[in-house]
């Protein structure tokens, strides 16, 4: 994601006149696969990524029933989880996030929950942290590899015209709903315990495990709308439309509905891309339909296929932040709606956030770090020589204006550190000198070791969690080199 920041909006200006350069990136021809996912989930994934998701666990599926009042900014909605406790400890609790509750970047909004059930009946809950946590406390211990069903009616309130600040992620403004954090959302459990960190006032916060995803909610007559996975059922009634979603395995589930919404679509890779814009902003469409076909085979070639039937890229009314990541959809501010940078940037997380997860709070720079050099590469092979390279070095001009002033710092720090420095220090930091890091590392070891590394720490880690070695890594096993010093210098240093 992108928040708003000086030492990053600049590139808008830059980049936004320069026509597309033809597409040079091919897509591949992966071998077909019938495999049968549970849930009929099958549909939203290529075949060819059906056989590794057949191959996972009995991770989470959400099977969600969701009612929006558009006029009253609210909604209703119940969410059966089935859950199978894949730990290597009993569970006494499970544990969700309420994100929104916890206000910053969503806002001045609500997440309540009416009520909880397990294995249909009732069990005792207990919030925290500014209601952003609930604690749901089991009758039984839920032993390892056994299932339950867990169900939760909630209410949710939307902030209007981003009351309380937050970044528009959830939020109606314009007559555009944008709904993220929405549901009450299982935490992460590791060997640190449960994750249960605060919400960020920068950066994300929204740190989960892979899972399934079934929705159904209506939306207005007339009203045009997105969301993660792909839609298999939809009916009309008087006055409004009738919908259902199911998803491959993602890591969350962003909606989105908006009366003025056009769309525009193109596919590539066997993938569809579908772009929604506001009125007046139909060359932009075309352009980011432009990036976003460029950028999947740019990356599917580089990193591994991306393994979803769609891709969605929304423009919506955005105010901290320009631009931010979910799965299976990105949503842009209409000050880059259409830009390059920030367009290859969003869709680059897909890869980086949403199919190799990492700790968002703790180290944001796994993922930000390696999507804003993927934006380089994505302009390295799709744009001439000389934009490339303009590109290249405008970050490497922020990072050095950060050591001139003496405001260099550690990469792999986590948000607190950032939030207390601003979102400034945080963009120049973990995006461009992380960035930097990324180009230098691969002169170093070379183009062949530095993509297969990336390679392998796709296709080792993809629908996982990440840690920072596992990345680094993968860097000096493809290079055969020590590279322990290398890293020391750019990320755990400052000048």
């Amino acid at each position: 994601m992108y928040i708003r920041a000086k030492a990053i909006f600049p590139i808008y200006v830059i980049f936004f006149t320069i026509t597309i350069f033809p597409l040079i990136a091919a897509c591949g021809s992966p071998a077909f696969s019938d495999s049968v996912l549970p849930h009929g989930q099958s549909a939203a994934l290529l075949p060819s990524a059906r056989k590794d998701a057949s191959e996972l666990p009995d991770i989470p599926h959400y099977d969600i029933k969701l009612d929006v009042d558009i006029e009253d900014a609210s909604y209703r909605g119940n969410a059966k989880i089935n859950y199978t406790n894949l730990e290597d400890t009993g569970l006494k609790s499970l544990f969700f996030r309420l994100f929104p509750n916890g206000g910053e970047t969503y806002g001045e909004g609500l997440l309540e929950v009416s009520s909880v059930k397990v294995d249909g009946r009732d069990v005792q809950t207990h919030l925290s942290l500014d209601d952003s946590v609930l604690e749901v406390v089991l009758a039984q211990p839920v032993s390892i590899e056994k299932h339950i069903l867990v169900s939760i009616d909630f209410y949710g309130i939307v902030p209007v015209d981003f009351r309380g600040g937050g970044y528009g992620i959830y939020n109606l403004k314009e007559e555009v709903l944008s709904l993220a954090g929405w549901f009450p959302m299982l935490a992460v459990y590791d060997d640190q315990g449960w994750n249960l960190d605060p919400v960020s006032s920068i950066g994300d916060s929204v740190y989960s495990d892979i899972a399934y995803y079934t929705v159904e909610f209506t939306v207005p007559e007339g009203m045009e709308h997105a969301a993660t996975g792909s839609l298999i059922d939809e009916k009309e009634s008087t006055g409004f439309t009738y919908n259902k979603y199911i998803s491959g395995p993602v890591r969350d589930f962003f909606i989105v509905m908006g009366k003025d919404l056009r769309s525009k679509s193109k596919k590539a890779c066997d993938t569809m891309i579908n772009t929604y814009y506001l009125p007046g902003h139909e060359d932009e469409a075309d352009m980011t339909l432009e990036t976003a076909v460029g950028s999947l085979k740019t990356f599917n070639e580089k990193f591994g296929e991306y393994p979803y039937i769609e891709l969605d890229i929304v423009e919506v009314p955005m105010n901290g932040a320009i631009a931010v990541e979910f799965p299976g959809i990105v949503i842009m501010g209409s000050t880059v709606y259409g830009n390059e940078v920030f367009t290859s940037h969003e869709i680059a997380h897909q890869w980086w956030y949403n199919l190799v997860g990492n700790d968002v709070i703790n180290e944001p720079w796994i993922d930000e770090a390696l999507t804003t050099y993927s934006s380089i590469i994505y302009y390295e092979y799709n744009r001439t020589g000389s934009e490339y390279r303009q590109v290249l070095k405008y970050f490497k001009d922020e990072y050095e204006k950060g050591v001139t002033s003496g405001n260099d710092d550690i990469v792999t720090k986590g948000l607190s550190h950032f939030e207390e420095l601003g979102g400034s220090h945080y963009n120049r930091i973990v995006y461009s000198k992380g960035a930097v890091f990324y180009h230098n590392l691969r002169e170093k070891i070379g183009d062949r070791a530095f993509f297969q590394a990336l390679k392998d720490y796709y296709a080792t880690k993809k629908y996982g969690i990440a840690y920072g070695d596992d990345l680094l890594d993968r860097f000096e096993k493809h290079s055969g080199m020590d590279l322990d010093d290398f890293y020391q210098e750019w990320l755990y240093s400052k000048k």
